[in-house]
């Protein structure tokens, strides 16, 4: 034993040792790898600076030459004096140029120069610039004195920095009279004085260019790898190279800016991680030694009696006997304590037999289906109160593993499985308790579960299975009413809206036919609107009461006609009826056509009379509406299956689509009868 514990100790210091060694260059080499990294992204935005730099330069020399007399003029008149005087290659050497052209307010070319700077030579304007200048309208023709464009453009002779102004007079003083456009290519000589300038080791290649790694054009290609931090490559052991990408004009990536450095930090890091071992082993070596020979004298030999003692208590068939060991340390406070703990032992025996009797009756009340889980999914026991739908007992999946359930148990997913084993991953590795829900079809129909992870170890979990599919169904039967109601609601307020539209209509039409027109789609539309607004106040998805329903809509178009209907009485005999809605609003819009009707025309100069309501039901499950007045009665010659008139025309109508049958019936006074079938 003593071997052993010196051999763990040796071996755990060892370990110890390497870990910490392990640790320490991981996080020195991470460090060093981020300071290296950031050196290189701040050198590669000290580039993207210096091209912007060159591309203000650009745009600064090109806003004194675009807001000059001279080229205004030259703009509209093509003055070869001013091409001659100004656009000369010592000009053109000096302002390092490559491209100078000056366009008309059409986006025609008055006069166009290339320049070579090597060969310090003039030519003509490369085809491929003029090809993009034609299909990029907005960059050669500046709709506005303050429009300025500047950028890269992606050809084929190279990337251009490229930057065009309006052509104004002095002081920036318009009328545009054209745009002038200078452009710089990024060929080596620019790149090597960008280079220079900044003292860096620079490269410009175009975009896809197989001198990029393959990983770090992958980085860049990745969606929203083009404006995020550069690709770092530091596969080479003497330099370090970073990349990143540059956008032409058009916002696509066109060129791959390549900074290189010497790895000067990673050797730093190198030769500091092995200073680092060699004192980290010198000082392991000698604090082993110190422990080893501490642990034997003050902790093994004291523990190898206490061991001797417990085990002859073990082996012994005396339970009175007791370990003895000298001193006042944590040894003798231990054997001290297992002395009280055999004591306590033959009293907590009896304790622990009465408390496994509390808990299996506990477990026999719980309701719900319990498992006992290993992370892998493999189940180690179970307990069920009743049987499991679809499994003969809960035992039968004791000792099952993920891949047996699902040969065995063909109504169980893979994905189910999935879900619960990720579930047990969870609830063990952060400890808080895991909930998920899963359905199965049964011969019952389907069912709904909730299955609930609780960890009760470092590689197992509990898993209790309860069948909720009576508060599914309620919360499924909550839902849908609380999404009925709310599309009631909207409808009622877009209508609303309709309604308001037309009165507002209305007060604007010219005659007063158009507005007697208006106001009748407004009642219709309004009748529409009160049905919605009764289905949101009843809440119920089986329809809503018609009778009062009817008694609202008789007082909204008595409001309407307050004019002409105050010694009109409405009566009303309406049986409580609840209709869905698409009887509610094919009946609403009839009784309103009709309502409407005999408010207007059965009592003409303010005559006194009654109009009834009447709603009940018929013979063979059908319903009877009726409205009827004792006015003047209906007008002589006017054929109610033909009428001449929009709104009977709309009843006739609503009273086909309910499968309805609409009757006149004799007088005094008109009545309209409607009998349709009761839902």
């Amino acid at each position: 034993m003593r071997r052993r514990i010196l051999l763990v100790i040796g071996i755990t210091l060892v370990v110890m040792l390497t870990i910490i060694s392990l640790v320490t260059d991981k996080i020195l080499m991470d460090s060093f790898a981020t300071l290296e990294r950031r050196y290189l992204e701040r050198d590669v935005e000290r580039a993207r600076n210096a091209i912007a730099d060159a591309l203000s330069e650009i745009s600064s020399t090109l806003l004194d030459w675009s807001s000059w007399d001279e080229t205004w003029t030259a703009a509209r008149s093509s003055d070869q004096a001013y091409i001659n005087a100004n656009v000369t290659d010592t000009v053109l050497e000096n302002l390092r140029l490559n491209i100078l052209l000056l366009l008309d307010v059409e986006g025609s070319l008055v006069f166009g120069r290339s320049f070579d700077s090597a060969a310090r030579t003039q030519g003509g304007i490369p085809e491929s610039l003029a090809r993009w200048l034609a299909s990029h309208p907005s960059f050669s023709r500046s709709p506005s004195e303050r429009a300025h464009s500047e950028g890269i453009v992606s050809l084929p002779e190279g990337a251009l920095l490229a930057a065009a102004r309006p052509v104004l007079r002095n002081q920036g003083q318009g009328p545009v009279y054209g745009t002038l456009v200078m452009g710089r290519f990024l060929d080596g000589a620019s790149v090597a004085h960008l280079a220079e300038s900044l003292r860096l080791s620079l490269a410009v290649m175009p975009w896809g260019s197989p001198e990029v790694p393959r990983a770090a054009a992958e980085a860049m290609e990745r969606p929203g790898g083009e404006g995020s931090a550069p690709s770092i490559d530091a596969s080479r052991a003497d330099t370090v190279s970073a990349y990143a990408p540059l956008r032409d004009l058009d916002g696509a990536p066109a060129l791959v800016l390549r900074v290189d450095a010497p790895r000067d930090i990673q050797q730093q890091g190198i030769a500091a991680l092995r200073f680092f071992r060699i004192w980290l082993v010198v000082i392991g070596l000698v604090f082993g030694g110190v422990v080893l020979l501490v642990v034997e004298r003050t902790i093994l030999s004291r523990l190898l009696r206490l061991s001797a003692g417990v085990l002859a208590i073990g082996t012994g068939a005396d339970p009175s006997k007791r370990v003895s060991i000298e001193g006042r340390d944590q040894i003798a406070y231990l054997a001290a304590a297992i002395n009280g703990m055999l004591d306590a032992l033959a009293r907590s025996t009896e304790e622990l037999r009465s408390s496994e009797r509390r808990n299996e009756a506990f477990l026999d009340a719980v309701p719900d289906v319990i498992f006992r889980i290993t992370r892998d999914g493999t189940i180690l026991d179970a307990r069920s109160p009743a049987k499991i739908p679809l499994v003969e007992t809960a035992d039968a999946l004791v000792g099952r593993d993920p891949e047996e359930i699902l040969s065995l148990y063909s109504f169980i997913s893979p994905e189910q499985l999935e879900r619960s084993a990720a579930a047990t991953a969870r609830a063990l590795d952060t400890g808080i308790p895991q909930t998920l829900e899963f359905t199965v079809e049964t011969e019952g129909g389907k069912r709904s579960y909730e299955e609930r992870f609780v960890p009760s170890g470092e590689n197992e979990a509990i898993a209790l299975v309860r069948d909720v599919t009576a508060l599914a169904q309620a919360a499924e039967a909550q839902r849908s009413a609380a999404l009925l109601k709310e599309i009631h609601h909207r409808v009622k307020n877009n209508l609303q809206v309709i309604s308001s539209l037309l009165a507002l209509q209305a007060t604007a039409a010219p005659d007063a036919r158009t507005r007697a027109l208006l106001g009748e789609s407004r009642d219709r539309v309004r009748t529409m609107a009160l049905i919605h607004e009764k289905l949101y106040q009843a809440g119920d998805e089986r329809g809503m009461s018609f009778a009062s329903y009817v008694r609202d809509l008789a007082a909204h178009l008595r409001s309407s006609y307050a004019g002409r209907s105050e010694e009109v009485k409405v009566e009303f005999a309406l049986e409580e009826v609840s209709l869905p809605m698409d009887l509610s609003v094919p009946c609403g819009l009839m009784i309103n056509e009709l309502l409407s009707n005999a408010l207007k025309y059965a009592f003409p100069d303010k005559r006194a009379g009654t109009i009834t309501i009447s709603l009940g039901r018929g013979e063979d499950a059908t319903l009877v509406l009726s409205v009827r007045d004792d006015g003047i009665g209906f007008p002589a010659g006017v054929d109610l299956r033909d009428p001449a008139t929009l709104g009977l025309r709309i009843v006739n109508i609503l009273a086909a689509q309910i499968g309805g049958t609409l009757a006149l019936g004799p007088g005094p006074g008109a009545s309209f009868t409607l009998t349709f079938p009761s839902p």
